[in-house]
């Protein structure tokens, strides 16, 4: 179920862990958000993987790791296909806040800075296959009809989890909040922002809108995001620019305008310092790759 730049999922009640394949093809999917952290596996196809800073290139054999607020979005190579298997789940399928603390080190590396975490992990890493080996047998599991299908697949993502937690290492990931779930006033303006991005938008509307505090929301966006509040609307931006470029034939001055940018020159400032590079240069290096 899509909402905006929201993405849901209707997880079967009382077991909110889900298992599927994915086929994308082309430009057709939007930069997007969700609640539930998602891990997924390219099983066939090359594209690219975009995050708000990050693009990278895909192949068989690479995971890509996302956690509940971090805007993405897969893109195939033309028109051909790219296939996924996506594995997602809601942190309190693992933890709550209330529990004791090694089931919350089993997520805390989604607890991460989105403008430094390296979300791929190559295929020709041998963790990836070690990986792939546990989605691909859980993703078996989950199309049985056998009385401990549920059980099984428990161990199978806590198994998935353990080697992740050991291939970031604690120190990348360490935060002060042990709580891994979005509050409903930051899911609101994440909402909010990623819907409306392409329009002005500023501190003061979004404190008004949450009933805060201009310098209280500042303050609280980034303790659970990870980031400043303009540094999240930046990159939002930044990240559409570079999708709609490596995917459409749009020329860069309409693109400016349909992320948000009313200053073409601080477009190209800012996707300067970015992207090492400036919009022309980007989108011939990764349509070149592509």
């Amino acid at each position: 179920m899509t909402t905006g730049f929201n993405w849901e999922y209707d997880f079967e009640p009382g077991f909110p862990l889900h298992i599927f394949s994915f086929v994308v093809k082309g430009n057709r999917d939007r930069m997007h958000w969700h609640l539930y952290f998602e891990i997924g596996l390219c099983t066939k196809g090359s594209g690219q993987f975009i995050y708000m800073n990050k693009v990278y290139p895909v192949k068989p054999g690479d995971l890509f790791i996302s956690n509940n607020f971090e805007n993405h979005v897969a893109i195939s190579d033309g028109e051909n296909s790219t296939e996924y298997l996506f594995l997602i789940f809601l942190p309190t399928f693992i933890s709550n806040p209330q529990d004791c603390g090694f089931n919350l080190d089993y997520i805390s590396l989604f607890k991460y800075n989105p403008l430094t975490f390296q979300n791929k992990i190559d295929a020709n890493l041998p963790i990836a296959s070690e990986l792939s080996g546990l989605i691909h047998e859980m993703y078996r599991i989950s199309k049985e009809n056998e009385t401990y299908r549920k059980l099984a697949m428990d161990i199978k993502l806590r198994e998935i989890l353990l080697k992740l937690t050991i291939h970031y290492n604690d120190s990348t990931t360490a935060n002060d909040s042990k709580d891994e779930s979005i509050p409903p006033k930051i899911q609101q303006a994440i909402h909010y922002i990623n819907t409306h991005f392409s329009e002005k938008i500023t501190v003061n509307k979004m404190a008004k809108l949450l009933s805060m505090n201009p310098s209280y929301f500042r303050h609280y966006f980034k303790k659970h995001t990870q980031i400043t509040f303009k540094t999240y609307l930046t990159h939002l931006r930044i990240s559409q620019a570079r999708k709609l470029m490596l995917a459409t034939e749009t020329p860069i001055v309409n693109i400016i305008k349909e992320v948000g940018f009313s200053n073409m020159n601080q477009f190209y400032i800012v996707f300067r310092k970015l992207s090492n590079m400036s919009p022309k240069e980007f989108r011939a290096k990764f349509q070149q790759v592509a």
